[in-house]
């Protein structure tokens, strides 16, 4: 009955949590934020959640969100107590310590709590879609909260900018009204930081993570759930899919923070940074997310990184590995790890490994293919099209061909941009336009119409100019079902571009169509480039383009599958009418 008790007292006690670390972080002046309050709420949530744990009747899954937050919690007071041992006194650098150790603590402990409570909402919704939208939703608002926060800005912001922002790091798109290095503080810049990862990874990639640690005999339904959410058609392992996701984002946003760093080293006085360290952070993160969003005023325009091409060649490798979807990379690297222990058998052991037949699946030849001709042959349309125009000022040979690479690779993910984008051909706008639209590929942290999705339409195309009425790539057939998929998503994301721009059009009509009509590729795409308008468009386009972010992030067809079907998880209709014909051509 105590035990009971205390759980009851938990759980009120968590939102008081949530709202004592908002006004910590979020007003300077709050007079509560010290360390012995901190020590204090830290200590007594631990003593509760030492309690509970004892409960016999306890479900599986919350037994296990206890102890793993108890020991998130016991972890982060061992440090403060060590740090107080050693050093015997209090000092500003001892404080300071704990006052990490213990935010952070609390930080992870209110995430455990939201990943356990959005466990149980997607069980109890049968509506996958409908989640993966409201997760999106929520983050954004969420995070226009968080920098609408004094501490967040140099100055005052509004809603609608606050939103923007938050929205554009949400949906990794990189358009900004505001400048994100003069304008936010340090901590407004870890708050957008946190929401370009919680964005990139999707926030169900990251409660699948944490479900890893619930694994109390996780259902079918759960797996189902997932699966719909890691974009994979298989239930076994999509919990430890979730783990190698999160894994391995960290592992190349790690490497990617170390190669910057080693990049910029060298030309660290004209970096506008006070922290080279978080400089590379912010960007290694920022450009695998395939965000845009850079701690520099004129972005990676700006001349301290204009002409580095080491620098850029990195941050194009890691939008790149952003961008070309998860699954694929398992099942390349998959391939590159039996192929290397295939010679090392042959090498060493003298033996003949055999390797499962078609290894490389379908799906990855085609992104793979798709991606390298988009950037091969943007590379080369770049390098003739602004040869004589923005590529002058670079005077290299070779430095040419790294920017010409550049635009290729973050046109079509990214809102990165090393060339002037006030001075590009009309032609070389038009051709950035296309390759926005296609954007990155599926179960990636890019957007657009993805690369597969380009392809197969294209295909068909040349499929039914020769004669077939059947789409067949490398002796497979091709459903007809993905097929009409694909060109529905083509559709919807043209009438979706026509309509906002006309709106946007009516809102501003005195801002340059071209521009406006650029500014909705961007957006929906959450490519994340600008003609230079973003700014000065008002509040009612801003608020379009709100939508259309969300819109290009989330995928037009998943919202209207989460508005619009009825039954639980798929349509399956045992019943077909006679056919009716109609003229086409």
């Amino acid at each position: 009955m105590i035990q009971i008790k205390f759980k009851n007292f938990l759980d009120m006690f968590t939102p008081i949590i949530f709202i004592y670390i908002i006004l910590s972080l979020g007003w300077k002046s709050f007079r509560f934020f010290n360390v012995e309050i901190l020590l204090g709420i830290v200590s007594i949530t631990s003593i509760l959640h030492f309690f509970i744990f004892f409960n016999k009747n306890l479900e599986k899954g919350y037994r296990s969100m206890i102890f793993l937050s108890f020991f998130v919690l016991i972890f982060s007071l061992i440090l403060s107590f060590l740090k107080i041992f050693i050093f015997s006194y209090y000092n500003e650098r001892v404080i300071s310590d704990i006052k990490i150790y213990t935010l952070i603590s609390l930080i992870l402990y209110i995430l455990i709590r939201i990943t356990y409570f959005i466990r149980i909402v997607y069980v109890k919704i049968h509506n996958p879609a409908f989640i993966f939208i409201t997760s999106f939703v929520f983050l954004s608002f969420l995070g226009s909260i968080l920098l609408m926060l004094p501490a967040s800005t140099v100055k005052k912001i509004s809603f609608v900018d606050a939103l923007f922002t938050s929205t554009s790091a949400v949906c990794v798109t990189g358009l900004v009204v505001l400048d994100t290095a003069k304008d936010f503080t340090y901590l407004g810049k870890i708050f957008i930081l946190i929401l370009i990862e919680l964005g990139g990874l999707g926030i169900l990639t990251i409660t699948s993570f944490f479900s890893y640690f619930f694994r109390d005999g996780f259902s079918f339904k759960e797996a189902i759930f997932i699966s719909n959410f890691l974009n994979t058609k298989t239930t076994n392992n999509v919990l430890s899919l979730a783990v190698k996701v999160v894994m391995f984002t960290l592992t190349v946003e790690f490497i990617g923070t170390l190669l910057i760093y080693f990049s910029i080293e060298n030309n660290a006085n004209t970096i506008e940074s006070d922290n080279l360290l978080f400089f590379s952070i912010f960007h290694s993160i920022s450009a695998f997310c395939n965000s845009g969003f850079s701690t520099l005023s004129q972005g990676l325009y700006s001349k301290s990184v204009r002409f580095n091409y080491l620098f850029q060649l990195i941050i194009a490798f890691l939008l790149i590995l952003g961008g070309i979807g998860f699954n694929i990379l398992f099942n390349f690297f998959a391939y590159i790890w039996l192929v290397i222990k295939k010679y090392f058998f042959r090498i060493f052991k003298d033996e003949d490994l055999r390797c499962p037949a078609h290894v490389v699946t379908l799906n990855t030849k085609i992104v793979i293919l798709t991606t390298f001709y988009l950037l091969f042959f943007g590379t080369i349309f770049y390098y003739a099209s602004e040869y004589y125009g923005s590529l002058s000022e670079h005077s290299s040979f070779h430095g040419k061909w790294i920017v010409s690479f550049f635009s290729s690779a973050t046109t079509r993910t990214a809102g990165f941009h090393v060339l002037n984008m006030n001075t590009l051909a009309p032609i070389t706008i038009f051709f950035t336009i296309f390759l926005m639209w296609i954007g990155a590929s599926p179960a990636s942290t890019g957007g657009g119409i993805k690369t597969s999705t380009f392809a197969l339409a294209l295909m068909n195309i040349i499929s039914l100019s020769i004669g077939k009425n059947r789409l067949e790539i490398q002796r497979k057939e091709i459903p007809s079902e993905l097929i009409r998929l694909s060109f529905s998503i083509i559709m919807l994301s043209i009438m979706v571009i026509y309509i906002s721009v006309l709106i946007i059009i009516f809102l501003d009509p005195k801002k340059d169509i071209l521009s406006i009509i650029f500014e909705v590729f961007s957006a929906f795409s959450t490519a994340g480039l600008s003609l230079g308008i973003t700014s000065n468009l008002s509040n009612g386009s801003k608020l379009i383009l709100i939508f259309i972010m969300l819109l290009g992030r989330i995928g037009v067809l998943n919202v209207m599958i989460g508005l619009l079907r009825r039954n639980k998880i798929g349509s399956h209709h045992y019943y077909r009418f006679p056919k009716g014909n109609i003229l086409i051509n």
